[in-house]
């Protein structure tokens, strides 16, 4: 019996070639303006991708510990383990739930799960590894090992134009938000052990990009590069950005990603980002 990956919906994966047989998506529910959507398997309401209001807000909900139980139960009897690869238990309870429901197949099938502590590029190149060992048939144990072993090779950061979605995850106080806004202050946000921390801060788009580019200046050794840019972003500035980024990198692989609701909730619509794997 094979090894199946589970992954939510706040992973980007970018590899068609993978046993799709092997993989199960789990959507994470996206609350804005008293509506809701499942991510990736509900068309995103026009008006809200991106909102002409940008007040409005997306919230991230994952699913429940019942409706896990009930998909672990679905799986086991023609599954050898289950290795579930989740966005940062620090970003959503969800890592915990998973954690909590694997007690339904207890003695029958295996559940590993794994914080990625990250979500985006990073969570997908994760699924992407577990997917690719789970098609070479190898156990549960290793693929979690070398899972483990990518956590301290992947970087992430992030600027961003918009401080609501900040504020309203408790990342920067209301003070600090009313004020940043008036200074047109853009937070410079990385990743660090699961949780999304605003570090430095630039006065201008043009100066936040240029913190970005000196971040990645440092990984002289990069292995895979994506740049990650919200809806409210032109694709075309992301595509330069990364054109810059290459020529300082020279890095293997790089990639440009839209990012989805999930990402959103965190870091708005106007996001720009850079995941980095050494």
């Amino acid at each position: 019996m094979p090894v199946r990956v589970l992954v939510d919906s706040a992973a980007l994966l970018n590899a068609p070639d993978l046993p799709g047989e092997l993989l199960i998506r789990i959507p994470l529910t996206i609350r804005a303006d008293h509506r809701a959507f499942r991510e990736g398997v509900d068309e995103i309401p026009p008006d809200l991708w991106p909102p002409a209001d940008r007040s409005i807000g997306f919230r991230l909900e994952p699913p429940g510990e019942e409706a896990l139980r009930e998909l672990y139960l679905r799986l086991a009897p023609g599954t050898s383990a289950i290795v579930a690869v989740l966005h940062s238990g620090r970003l959503s309870p969800l890592v915990a739930q998973a954690q909590a429901a694997a007690s339904a197949v207890l003695g029958r099938c295996p559940v590993h799960v794994l914080d990625t502590q990250t979500l985006g590029a990073g969570q997908g190149w994760m699924a992407e590894t577990a997917l690719r060992l789970a098609a070479q048939g190898q156990p549960a144990e290793e693929i979690v090992r070398r899972l483990r072993g990518m956590l301290s090779r992947i970087y992430t950061v992030f600027i961003t134009e918009s401080l609501e979605p900040l504020e309203r995850n408790r990342l920067l106080s209301k003070t600090q938000r009313i004020l940043g806004t008036m200074l047109g202050i853009r937070p410079f946000l990385m990743m660090e052990e699961g949780a999304l921390l605003p570090l430095e801060k630039a006065r201008s788009t043009e100066k936040a990009m240029e913190k970005l580019l000196e971040f990645a200046a440092e990984f002289s050794r990069a292995e895979r590069v994506a740049v990650l840019y919200g809806p409210a972003r032109a694709p075309q500035e992301a595509h330069a950005f990364a054109q810059r980024l290459q020529e300082v990198l020279r890095a293997r692989e790089l990639r440009v990603y839209p990012y989805g609701p999930s990402l959103a909730a965190w870091i708005g619509f106007d996001g720009l980002g850079v995941t980095i794997q050494e």
